[in-house]
């Protein structure tokens, strides 16, 4: 009787302890959860004003039409859920067929001179035989507006209909390709085209907070700033354009989506990772565990919007330094130490965009001057040594008789890329 009354007060102990922990420790989660939210607020801004910016949208007329020209092809622009492309895509042979094509593309662009090397003859015989396609393909982009593919913040990004990167990246790397390989041919127009149509082509990702779209949508624009510079095109409508490139921006707004939420109390408080059909066993711990669970995701939230913050006032750089090694009892730091890298190396890449962008922007501005100035380049173009990289500036040299120029960077950058990929250089000469 008295081992009855001992067990009973014991696990009546147990269960009141459990209780007080379940209400104290959510209490605590919720307060921690507000503060979390208004330190975001005050970082970054509201989540509301930031979701204005990605209004829930339909699949446009251009997008639709484009999907029907491209379907069934290596680069079919079918919209995929998750990374599941259409069958033909995963058939390597016909998109092995244009590796001259793409070979030819990036060796040119890697390029410091304007001058573009003759083009295999397998590279000509692929855009011959991709040409109805193409041309209709670029008739329906340069027609407008720019393809729209579904988009609702309002689903999960895994569960989201998604524009085809593959598809994209493969009709990106032909058109800008089939823009050079015109220049090359001085069919100066029909290089205006492929970029035009390459350009619109490109805003139906840079539209989409999402982190594939936009680290797409950065490498697509480094190609179009590759083949910018040794295109004849209207100077001053791509300098315009290249002013709209702000990769750090859109880094951030799609960061925001992705991260953001973490603090937010109607997601904080969704503990429950034991599938669609726990056991009582696995529904009690994680009942137990939930006040745990929202204070260590608040934890790693708060570190994030710091981390977040700091990129977000960084001046451009060629390098992140790694952040120390975190303690190893700290989940926060430590789920934090295995995102940055990557995210790092986004913002890396998209820095370096916006310094060889901004080459050619100068390039197009010097040529512009040369049209005005009787085909000789001009001696000086005041400001054009501006940088926005911090101790750095760009050199810009012209030859006695005016007939040849010079730009280049004051610095080496390390490069962003893997070693099998080549930046753009720092630097360019005229023919």
């Amino acid at each position: 009787m008295k081992l009855r009354r001992v067990v009973v007060f014991s696990l009546a102990a147990v269960l009141l302890a459990a209780g007080l922990w379940v209400v104290g420790g959510n209490l605590w989660a919720a307060r921690r959860e507000g503060q979390c939210d208004r330190a975001w607020t005050a970082t970054f801004g509201s989540l509301d004003d930031l979701k204005k910016k990605y209004p829930k949208r339909e699949t446009n007329e251009t997008a639709k039409r484009l999907e029907a020209l491209t379907r069934g092809t290596v680069f079919d622009l079918t919209p995929v859920v998750g990374s599941v492309e259409p069958e033909e895509m995963r058939l390597p042979t016909e998109w092995n067929r244009s590796q001259d094509t793409v070979d030819f593309l990036l060796a040119q662009i890697a390029k410091p001179e304007a001058s573009i090397d003759p083009p295999s003859e397998e590279a000509i015989r692929f855009l011959e035989e991709k040409r109805s396609a193409l041309d209709a393909i670029e008739s329906l982009l340069i027609a407008g507006p720019p393809p729209e593919w579904a988009f609702d913040l309002s689903v999960p990004e895994n569960g989201r209909r998604k524009p085809n990167g593959l598809g994209q990246i493969r009709l990106q790397r032909i058109l800008t390709a089939r823009a050079l390989i015109a220049a090359h041919g001085g069919h100066d127009d029909a290089a205006a085209r492929a970029l035009e149509a390459s350009w619109n082509l490109n805003e139906s990702l840079r539209g989409r907070p999402e982190m594939m779209a936009t680290i797409m949508g950065i490498a697509i624009a480094r190609l179009e700033v590759g083949v910018l510079r040794k295109a004849n095109v209207e100077e001053d409508l791509w300098r315009r354009r290249l002013v709209t490139l702000d990769p750090r921006a859109f880094l951030l707004d799609t960061l925001m989506f992705e991260s953001r939420p973490r603090s937010a109390r109607n997601s904080l408080s969704r503990a429950s990772t034991s599938g669609d059909d726990p056991s009582w066993y696995q529904r009690s711990r994680d009942f137990l565990a939930r006040p745990t669970y929202r204070l260590m995701v608040v934890d790693y939230s708060d570190v994030t919007r710091e981390e977040f913050a700091h990129l977000r006032a960084a001046p451009l750089t060629d390098h992140f330094l790694e952040p120390p090694t975190p303690d190893v009892r700290d989940e926060a730091h430590i789920l934090l130490a295995m995102q940055m890298p990557n995210l790092k190396s986004a913002f890396v890449r998209g820095d370096r965009l916006v310094v060889d962008a901004a080459l050619t922007s100068k390039i197009l501005e010097a040529k512009h001057l040369r049209r005005e100035n009787a085909g000789r380049w001009p001696a000086a173009i005041p400001g054009i040594e501006t940088s926005r990289y911090p101790g750095a500036s760009w050199r810009y040299e012209v030859s006695p008789d005016g007939g040849r120029m010079s730009i280049a960077f004051s610095r080496e950058l390390v490069s962003p890329y893997p070693a099998d990929v080549k930046p753009l250089p720092l630097r360019f000469s005229s023919n």
